[in-house]
């Protein structure tokens, strides 16, 4: 009888033990979800004040003539390399407070600062950016390289919107410059709103640089979205640049007979802009007063993409044709039958794997019309192969 009632006791220790095991073990589990959940509402309070992204871009270009140049192009080159830090100041019943750092490491040390903004929007109606940031008006050029469907802007967003080497004022900005924007909607919809407008006041001689003179650029951009994925816009802004700094020659080609301090720089036009899952397709007009120099240009690009099964990616291809003409209307002879004109034709096919990479190969027929060239090549072939990785 001894035994059993010893038996019985250890039983019952057993039981014991291993009951406050198992809430030993409980209380454990508990406490590390616990932790986990901490730390993963940190990380998404971090992640609201503070993310990175970027790509790389390397290029391999071929071109049988640069126009007066005769010899041949055939170079590898990085063509851009950049990342973006953007967070959420504030997101509440308020409205929301965004900024955005955007850096160029292909531009260092001149001016590899992009984008730097402060952006508050207390609704959807009403919003105020403040800082340096890329000019809204064309559609185009509000288009990241990273998510281009081509390789090349066209020729009249290149020159006439400051987004290449060959702007007809001389600026290399990329399309930006430094001041501030009202932007907002109305009618809304779901996930965009009908009626959009941007109006803007900045300083019109590009980034990273104080003005230049004491006028400021004026622009205003009006967009009607038919649907999530079609929009209408126009727009125009007005502006005076300072060009005392180039030569004589150079500045005789603007025909302007006022000071060179204050030479007048106005751009206006519209276009359309569809880009869907499964197509794309844009084309706008734009123009341009500087001094007494009319330019103008247009371009239409259209494409279509493909899913692949099982998820093997997205293959797209597209063509676009585009001309500009840097002096359209002679100011002195008054004559529009001798302008030069630069028309281009582009196809271009490129192909996703993966979410962070993508390739595209371009091929371009130039045709260069009332030009006069020492070479006499009015027609010139250029092919291009780009690869970008995404983070």
């Amino acid at each position: 009888m001894k035994r059993f009632y010893i038996l019985v006791l250890a039983v019952l220790l057993v039981g014991a033990s291993a009951s406050a095991q198992d809430v030993a073990q409980k209380e454990s589990v508990e406490s590390k979800l616990d932790k986990v959940e901490k730390r993963t509402a940190a990380l998404e309070k971090l992640r609201q004040y503070f993310r990175i992204s970027g790509f790389v871009q390397g290029m391999y270009e071929w071109h049988d003539a640069d126009k007066e140049n005769t010899t041949d192009i055939s170079s590898f080159s990085v063509r851009r390399a950049r990342f973006t830090v953007v967070g959420d100041l504030y997101k509440g019943k308020a409205g929301v407070i965004d900024y955005r750092f955007y850096f160029d490491l292909t531009r260092v040390p001149k001016n590899p600062i992009l984008d730097m903004w402060l952006r508050y929007q207390p609704c959807k109606e009403f919003g105020v950016q403040f800082g340096q940031f890329k000019n809204p008006i064309t559609f185009e050029a509000s288009i990241s390289p990273s998510k281009y469907d081509f390789i090349d802007f066209s020729y009249v967003v290149q020159n006439l919107a400051k987004m290449g080497s060959g702007d007809v004022a001389g600026l290399n900005v990329t399309a930006r410059d430094a001041g501030f924007m009202l932007l907002g909607g109305f009618v809304h919809r779901d996930g965009y709103s009908i009626i959009n407008y941007h109006l803007g006041v900045v300083n019109g001689n590009g980034i990273n640089e104080k003005d230049n003179n004491k006028s400021k650029d004026v622009f205003g951009k009006l967009t009607f979205k038919t649907s999530k994925d079609m929009a209408l816009a126009a727009y125009y802004q007005w502006g005076e640049a300072n060009l005392a700094s180039l030569a004589d020659d150079k500045f005789a080609e603007y025909g302007w007979n006022g000071s060179r301090e204050y030479v007048t720089m106005h751009r206006w036009g519209g276009g359309f802009n569809y880009d869907g899952k499964k197509a794309f397709a844009r084309g706008e007009y734009i123009a341009g007063l500087t001094g007494s120099l009319i330019s103008e240009g247009a371009y239409v690009e259209a494409g279509k993409r493909f899913n692949l099964a099982e998820n093997r990616g997205m293959i797209w291809a597209g063509g676009m044709v585009d001309y500009f003409c840097r002096n359209c209307f002679d100011y002195t002879k008054r004559d529009t039958k001798n302008a030069a004109i630069d028309m281009r034709y582009s196809v271009c096919v490129g192909y996703t794997p993966v979410k962070h990479f993508r390739v595209q190969l371009a091929y371009s027929l130039e045709h260069r019309i009332n030009h006069t060239f020492a070479t006499n090549r009015h027609f010139g072939n250029g092919i291009k192969l780009m690869a970008t990785g995404l983070f």
